[in-house]
C-alpha cells in the first residue's frame, strides 16, 4: 500500500478515527480533571467526537467499492447506519447527564465505553470482511457488557452484565462456527466475494444452510430475536436507563446492520440467489422468526409493570416487525428496513427520555409510581403520548408510515406470488402481514397502559414535575421528527441505497 493509498483510506475512515481519538481524550481528561468537573468535561469531549463524526458522515456521500483492500465498504448501507449509531450515541451521552444513576463514578469510563461501542458499531455496518465484522461485533459487545454493569453497587446491574456476557459469549462462539463453515466453502473472508462464489452454487446446500443458521444465532442475540431474547428484559431492567436506551437503539440496529451486510448481495440481486437454500426456505425461516418474535414480545409485554421491562419486550416485538422485511429480498425491502430504523430511532429514544425523567422524579421504574404524571406535567404527558402512539403505529405519527410501508412490502410480495402462480407463498405473505397488523393492535393495550397510569389515575403527589429548558428541548428534538416525518420523502432519499 502506497502512502497516497494509505492517506486515502485513513480519510475515508475519518469518523471512526475521530471516535478513537475521542476515547483517548476522554480517558486522559478523566485522569487529569478534578472529580467535581470530570462529568461535564468528559461528556463534552465525548459529545464533540460523536458530533464531529456525525457531521463528517453526513457530509460524505455514499460511493462504490471499498477501503483497506475492500474490507470496509463505503456504500449507502454503511452511511445510513453510521448516522443512526452516532445519533444514538450523542443522545446516550446527553441522557447520562440527566440521569442520576451513573453519579458516584468517574464519568470518563462511561463515555469512553459509549465511544468504543459506537466505534465497533460503525465498523460493523461497513465491514465487508468476516474477520473485521467479528472484531467489530465483539468491540461493540464487550463495551456493552461493561456498560450494562456500570452501576457497580447495584446487584441487579451486576446480574444484568453477567447474563449479558454469558449469553453473548455463547452466541459469539456459535456464530464463529458458522463463519468458519462459510470460509471453508468459499476460501475467502470477503463477504461480497464469498456471496459471488455461493451464488454460482454452494458445494453443499445442507452445509450452507447450517452455516447460515449458526451465523444467525450471533446476529439474533444482538437483535433480541426469539429464541435468543432471554437476556433482553433482565439486562434492560438492570442496566442504567441511559445504557438501556443505547442497547435498545444502537446495539439492536447493529445486529440488523450485520445481518443486512451479510445478506446485502441477496437484496441487490435476489434472482441470482433464488436456489441457494432451496425454494423459499430462507424467506420461510425469516417469516417464522418474525411471527414468533412479534408474538412473544407483544404478549409478554402485556403483563409487565416495570417500564424498562415493558420497553424491552416492546423492543423484541419491533425486532419481529423488522424481520418481516427479511422475508422479501428486494431493494424496496432493504430500503423499508432502513426507513423503519430511522423512525424507530426518534420514537424509541423519545420514550426512553421521558422514562428517564419520570424515574428521576419518582425514584422508581414501576408504572404505579407514574400515576397522575400527566397532570403533574402536561408537557411530559403529551410528548410521551406521541411516542407511544408512534410505537404502536397509529396516525398521525411517523411510526404509522414505517409500519405501513413494511406491511406494504410484504403484501406486495404476497400479491406477486398469487399472480405468479405461487399460491402457497402468496398466502403465506398475506398471512404474515395480517399477523403483523393484529400484533400491532395487541401492542396498543400495553402502550396505553402507560398512558392510563399517567393520565387517568390519581397522582400520589400534587407536586409538579420539575422540567428545565433542556428537558423540554430534548423531548421536542425527538417528538417533532416523530410527527414531522409523517412527510417522509427526505427519509426515502436518505435510505435509497440500492
Amino acid at each position: 500500500m502506497t502512502v497516497n493509498e494509505l492517506l486515502h483510506n485513513l480519510m475515508a475512515t475519518l469518523p471512526e478515527l475521530i471516535l478513537g481519538v475521542g476515547i483517548c481524550a476522554v480517558i486522559l481528561a478523566d485522569m487529569l480533571t478534578p472529580a467535581a468537573r470530570g462529568r461535564q468535561v468528559t461528556a463534552a469531549l465525548a459529545l464533540l467526537a460523536v458530533v464531529w463524526g456525525l457531521m463528517l458522515t453526513a457530509a460524505t456521500p455514499a460511493g462504490t467499492g471499498g477501503d483497506f483492500g475492500g474490507m470496509l465498504a463505503r456504500d449507502g448501507l454503511a452511511r445510513v447506519f453510521k448516522l443512526l449509531f452516532l445519533t444514538g450515541a450523542a443522545s446516550t451521552i446527553l441522557f447520562s447527564l440527566r440521569s442520576r444513576e451513573t453519579i458516584g463514578y468517574r464519568q470518563g469510563e462511561f463515555h469512553a465505553l459509549v465511544l468504543g461501542a459506537t466505534l465497533g458499531a460503525c465498523l460493523l455496518a461497513a465491514a465487508d470482511n468476516i474477520i473485521l465484522l467479528v472484531l467489530a461485533l465483539e468491540t461493540l459487545s464487550i463495551s456493552s457488557y461493561v456498560l450494562a454493569g456500570y452501576v457497580k453497587h447495584e446487584r441487579r446491574s451486576a446480574e444484568a452484565a453477567l447474563k449479558y456476557l454469558l449469553y453473548g459469549a455463547v452466541a459469539s462462539g456459535i456464530m464463529l462456527f458458522g463463519f468458519g463453515y462459510l470460509y471453508g466453502m468459499t476460501g475467502t473472508t470477503s463477504i461480497s466475494t464469498a456471496a459471488a462464489a455461493l451464488a454460482a452454487g454452494p458445494p453443499n446446500r445442507l452445509a450452507f444452510t447450517l452455516a447460515l443458521l449458526l451465523v444467525l444465532v450471533g446476529f439474533g442475540f444482538k437483535m433480541a430475536m426469539v429464541p435468543f431474547h432471554f437476556w433482553c428484559p433482565d439486562v434492560y431492567q438492570g442496566a442504567p436507563t441511559p445504557v438501556t436506551a443505547y442497547l435498545a437503539v444502537v446495539s439492536k440496529a447493529a445486529g440488523f446492520a450485520a445481518l443486512m451486510r451479510v445478506l446485502l448481495p441477496v437484496f441487490e440481486a435476489p434472482a441470482a440467489f433464488a436456489t441457494l437454500t432451496g425454494s423459499g426456505q430462507l424467506a420461510l425461516l425469516f417469516g417464522i422468526l418474525a411471527a414468533v418474535t412479534m408474538l412473544v414480545g407483544n404478549f409478554i409485554a402485556l403483563r409487565q409493570t416495570d417500564i424498562k421491562r415493558l420497553l424491552a419486550y416492546s423492543s423484541i416485538a419491533h425486532a419481529g416487525y423488522l424481520l418481516m422485511g427479511f422475508t422479501v429480498f428486494s431493494p424496496d425491502a432493504a430500503e423499508t428496513i432502513l426507513f423503519y430504523f430511522v423512525i424507530y430511532l426518534f420514537m424509541n429514544l423519545g420514550a426512553f427520555w421521558c422514562a428517564i425523567v419520570l424515574i428521576e422524579q419518582t425514584g422508581s421504574a414501576e408504572l404505579d409510581s407514574f400515576r397522575g404524571a400527566a397532570w403533574r406535567s402536561p408537557f411530559l404527558g403529551g410528548v410521551m403520548f406521541i411516542f407511544l402512539i408512534s410505537l404502536t403505529g397509529l396516525p398521525p405519527t411517523a411510526g404509522f408510515v414505517a409500519k405501513l410501508r413494511l406491511f406494504e412490502v410484504v403484501l406486495s410480495a404476497g400479491m406477486a406470488g398469487l399472480e405468479g402462480g405461487a399460491a402457497a407463498a402468496g398466502y403465506a405473505y398475506l398471512a404474515l402481514a395480517i399477523f403483523g397488523v393484529l400484533n400491532s393492535a395487541v401492542s396498543l393495550y400495553y402502550y396505553m397502559k402507560i398512558m392510563r397510569a399517567m393520565a387517568l389515575e390519581r397522582p400520589a403527589s400534587r407536586e409538579p414535575i420539575d422540567l428545565n429548558a433542556a428537558d423540554r428541548l430534548y423531548a421536542l428534538l425527538f417528538a417533532v421528527p416523530t410527527v414531522a416525518l409523517l412527510f417522509f420523502t427526505p427519509v426515502l432519499r436518505l435510505v435509497d441505497i440500492l
